[in-house]
């Protein structure tokens, strides 16, 4: 079920946790969705899992704002699940612009890296950020589910 306006308010407070319970972070803030109006995105405050890179710096240095898919998320006890991995997280890419607005061009590269399309499909390449077509496949592309026979 995903989360909807009503929980909104109460996943804007919580803490992540990742597709195994492992903690990724507070949630710093909620990204709605331009075209439906619904939460589609989270900003977290990445905390935890040192590499190699960050270890022996000071753990609040280490903190990263990083956003995450709302797709396929849930909400229960102060707790959003989301249903990626604590390092898709810290991987995701940043945006640099501080603000209250997801720009499109970085939405796309956020589908591309968690492997999902506007739709929440999950059968999106990331590399090519499309649904694996062969050539000979001249029907007309669609997020759309197929019509039932």
């Amino acid at each position: 079920m995903p989360i909807t306006e009503d929980q909104a308010f109460l996943v804007a407070r919580a803490t992540a946790v990742d597709r195994h319970g492992q903690v990724v972070g507070p949630v710093t803030g909620i990204y709605y969705d331009d075209h439906t109006g619904a939460p589609a995105w989270v900003s977290v405050r990445v905390t935890g899992q040192h590499t190699e890179s960050t270890r022996g710096q000071d753990h609040d240095q280490t903190a990263a704002q990083r956003f995450a898919p709302l797709a396929s998320a849930s909400y229960a006890r102060g707790r959003l699940h989301l249903d990626v991995t604590h390092q898709q997280v810290r991987d995701a890419p940043t945006d640099g612009d501080d603000d209250d607005h997801l720009d499109s061009e970085h939405e796309v590269g956020l589908y591309r890296h968690y492997g999902l399309s506007p739709a929440g499909d999950t059968d999106v390449d990331p590399d090519t950020a499309s649904t694996a077509r062969s050539r000979a496949d001249d029907t007309n592309a669609t997020l759309l589910p197929p019509a039932e026979s």
